[in-house]
């Protein structure tokens, strides 16, 4: 955890001094997804996660590239967000596939086992499927950063590599979930850190702790990117 503290501070030093880059990021990810947005505002639920299934990955692809590149120090502009979006569009496509369908077989897991119960789908949603979609969504704090690492842009080599993370560094993955945990339960308090830094800056503290950790590893072996 101490290791994990030291880090943080560095990641929101990198965020403070490239505060505008972190801010751009977060507008870009908003106005790819400004109709999702409006239409979940409106009530209309099903069209906007149409929307979001649309829009969402490739928003996703260019802010987690944009932000491993602040992470690793690159000469950044304007234009880099959307670079990102170019190069792995695709692959947020993926990471977004490989993420629904798992949602979906829970979402049918749950509904399955409510209709048995009688219809009781919040003591089933209670149980093993919520249990299983939070270890989901922990797991997920660092495979699309690690889908960036590889020169073939796998997603089943970024979540072996993500549980080998969280199995080899348990405390300082924890520590980086712990805070982007709170980073995302302050912007649903205050709503104001959603339209400035929220999404960009857990992506930074995502790419900048798996930073830290890759160039440890390098200094004890030659650098393997498609595994850890």
């Amino acid at each position: 955890m101490k290791a994990a503290g030291f880090m943080l501070y560095k990641a929101l030093l990198t965020a403070w001094d490239g505060f505008w880059v972190v801010w751009l990021s977060e507008v870009y990810f908003i106005a790819f997804n400004i109709i999702f947005i409006a239409l979940w505002i409106s009530g209309v639920y099903l069209p906007a996660l149409a929307v979001l299934v649309v829009t969402g990955p490739p928003g996703a692809a260019g802010m987690y590239y944009t932000m491993k590149e602040l992470a690793y120090g690159e000469s950044i502009d304007w234009k880099t967000y959307f670079t990102g979006v170019k190069k792995c569009v695709w692959a947020g496509y993926r990471w977004a596939g490989f993420n629904l369908l798992i949602i979906g077989l829970l979402v049918f897991y749950a509904w399955f086992f409510s209709a048995s119960k009688g219809g009781d789908l919040t003591q089933v949603l209670s149980g093993v499927p919520l249990g299983l979609f939070l270890i989901w969504a922990v797991i997920q704090t660092f495979t699309f950063p690690l889908m960036l690492e590889q020169e073939k842009l796998s997603y089943l080599n970024a979540l072996r590599n993500s549980l080998a993370v969280f199995l080899k560094w348990p405390g300082y993955a924890a520590g980086i979930v712990l805070f982007n945990a709170v980073i995302l339960g302050l912007s649903i308090w205050l709503r104001f850190p959603w339209a400035v830094f929220t999404f960009s800056l857990t992506a930074l503290v995502a790419a900048y702790g798996l930073m830290e950790k890759l160039a440890g590893e390098t200094h004890k072996e030659k650098p393997n990117p498609e595994g850890i």
